[in-house]
């Protein structure tokens, strides 16, 4: 089995009577199909950040689940017939390994000492181009003069 991440934004008809029963519903989706919840964040009515439905709150939670790869499917068919969902993404929670700064060794191989930089080199310029612009041509009113 396998770690998910369910995000779910219910529509604001559902009322705040309604939200727990849905998010009940969708939950026992989830364990019909052989997964288990391990938590459900409910955020609550919350402002969308664009129109949705012409709806501009919406009900967010969230839930952590594991279940076989081949119960996401499922989930994921009930929910976009669900007309009371707005929005929902599942996602695959991984382990992530936490972010090591690593050390930068020196051209002289100290550790923590600043690194020699050689200098850019400078950028060839064709002789063309520093060749004296052409003249203007005269304007018409001098010729006729």
């Amino acid at each position: 089995m396998r770690d998910y991440e369910l995000v779910v934004v219910l529509s604001p008809t559902v009322g705040d009577e309604g939200f727990p029963a849905t998010i009940e519903r969708i939950n026992g989706v989830i364990q019909s199909n052989g997964g288990e919840i391990k938590n459900v964040d409910q955020w609550g009515r919350r402002r969308l950040a664009y129109p949705i439905r012409r709806n501009l709150e919406g009900f967010y939670a969230v839930t952590h689940f594991s279940a076989e790869p081949t119960a996401i499917r499922p989930l994921e068919a009930n929910l976009d017939l669900a007309e009371d969902v707005l929005r929902h993404l599942v996602v695959k929670v991984e382990d992530v390994k936490p972010y090591e700064k690593k050390k930068k060794k020196t051209a002289a191989g100290a550790v923590g000492a600043p690194a020699m930089v050689a200098p850019a080199p400078a950028m060839a310029v064709p002789e063309s181009a520093m060749a004296a612009p052409a003249p203007a041509p005269a304007a018409a009113d001098e010729e006729s003069q």
